[in-house]
């Protein structure tokens, strides 16, 4: 009898206190699980918490930089293109030609051919620049743009998907020239991470769109226990304050009302508690603590699942330079840093002495004044030398060691640029870059895409200014805490 009373008040009253949360999980995972339909759709940063304004050039406004003329550049980042003078200063808009949706114009890089046409990879498209505008460039593919970067003689283009390598001519149509599939390497890059398996499991991906739906349904139908265990608590106290108050006629109309609510929160979380549970320890496993073990944990593909392709390369490329001194390519992927030889029709090879990427991706891949590669992104910033195979903080100019524990660093580098006078800026996603001009009201009002809004929510990342460094928890917490949830729910209805 005490068990049951515990288990029944632990699914009150917990299940009532992240009943909302529950809700606003769902919504967001919805949203994050259609990006392409959301794209086009932004949210006010008024509206959000005050670490999402944009201030000092921070929050991605800026990836990078790249000439326009002898005295201005082109600023780009998550807000689109931006022309300034040299020094920063005098920012104006630059995003004529570009879709409306913030999601659509994140610009990845953009790149200056010999003739003098701007390039620019976005999220989902690539597009370059004709008579004042951006103009967008068909590519025989359905998956995002990772990168945009110029061949070896500068004359053409070459583009990254997630998972292919297109060579663009440089003429007035952007005809492409050649698509390119790469080899597999021989270090085993065909593996996946347990965490990407998990990760794909959760939002349905695994699956393709199938799955996805299939997922958003257990959302909604997680979206319907809460509300009718929210109806459940309120509805009893509003009829006991009817008869109370001599209203028994009005109160005796409510009851088949609560008896319904009932009946229904019952029999659909009865029908639905192992994909609801699935759902909810899924998700605990994509965040820390749990997290960090599944990212080093690597699996063969689940056959005939949508990660299961062909392609070697499937949705892991991410960035693309030409290396002049080695004379090949230099490849960022999710599994690391690749040579790849100049035609590319041989297999990549794994460079073992190489800077440490976040698992966001790469964000600076340039070379600085002295030949070395500055590899920049959520793990910090480092100084390449790949003919002496060396590695060297940028902050701190010691060699690096490999951390352990979490794979950020302290400097969460969201891109550079380089000023007239030489002198490399830093941004930091948190702290932007400081002794700069001013960011220009009309770039600082630049909203939020829908999708990152829901993505910020999701991750529990939206409350850290009421958590503070407990919202790095809230996720797995809220994991545990539904599944508890729903088990002390199914129990009671056994008993």
């Amino acid at each position: 009898m005490k068990m049951k009373i515990t288990w029944k008040a632990f699914h009150k009253y917990v299940g009532l206190v992240i009943a909302v949360f529950m809700i606003l999980f769902c919504i967001s995972g919805i949203i994050l699980n259609h990006r392409s339909i959301f794209a086009g759709c932004n949210v006010s940063r008024s509206l959000l918490p005050a670490d999402y304004s944009i201030v000092d050039y921070n929050n991605g406004i800026v990836r990078g930089s790249i000439n326009a003329d002898s005295d201005s550049i082109l600023i780009f980042g998550c807000a689109g293109v931006w022309k300034a003078k040299n020094d920063f200063s005098a920012q104006t808009d630059f995003n004529q030609g570009l879709p409306d949706g913030v999601d659509q114009r994140n610009i990845k890089s953009i790149v200056r051919t010999k003739d003098g046409k701007f390039w620019c990879a976005a999220t989902f498209d690539l597009f370059w620049r004709r008579e004042n505008e951006w103009r967008r460039v068909e590519l025989p593919n359905d998956e995002r743009i990772s990168d945009v970067t110029l061949t070896p003689d500068s004359m053409g283009v070459v583009v990254l998907s997630r998972s292919k390598v297109f060579t663009i001519m440089n003429n007035v149509d952007g005809a492409i020239i050649e698509s390119t599939e790469l080899k597999a390497s021989a270090d085993g890059a065909a593996k996946v991470s347990l965490f990407k398996t998990v990760w794909n499991l959760h939002s349905g991906e695994l699956f393709g769109l199938p799955g996805r739906i299939v997922v958003d349904i257990i959302g909604l139908i997680i979206i319907v226990l809460s509300i009718t265990g929210i109806v459940h608590y309120i509805l009893p106290k509003r009829i006991g304050s009817l008869i109370r108050k001599g209203k028994k006629e009005k109160a005796k109309s409510l009851s088949p009302i609560l008896k319904t609510n009932f009946r229904w929160h019952n029999k659909v979380g009865k029908i639905t508690i192992i994909l609801t549970i699935l759902i909810a320890v899924t998700g605990m496993c994509l965040r820390p603590p749990l997290m960090i073990p599944l990212v080093m944990m690597k699996t063969s593909p689940l056959i005939g699942s949508a990660m299961d392709s062909d392609n070697a390369w499937h949705d892991r490329l991410r960035a693309l330079r030409w290396d002049d001194g080695a004379k090949s390519w230099l490849l960022s992927t999710s599994e690391g840093f690749y040579r790849l030889d100049s035609a590319m029709t041989n297999a990549p090879i794994k460079i073992q002495a190489a800077p440490p990427v976040s698992p966001m991706g790469v964000n600076v891949f340039a070379k600085d004044t002295n030949g070395d590669w500055l590899i920049g992104s959520f793990s910090g910033m480092f100084r390449w030398n790949t003919q002496k195979n060396t590695v060297v903080d940028y902050f701190t100019g010691k060699p690096y060691t490999k951390p352990t524990g979490r794979p950020l660093g302290s400097n969460l580098v969201a891109g550079h640029s380089r000023i007239s006078n030489g002198e490399i800026i830093v941004f930091e996603y948190d702290k932007g870059a400081k002794n700069l001009p001013e960011t220009s009201k009309e770039m600082a009002s630049q909203p939020m895409s829908l999708w990152n809004f829901a993505l910020e929510l999701h991750v529990g990342r939206c409350y850290t200014p009421f958590l503070g460094p407990f919202s790095s928890l809230f996720v797995f917490l809220s994991g545990l805490l539904l599944t508890l949830v729903l088990v002390s729910g199914y129990i009671r209805r056994k008993k």
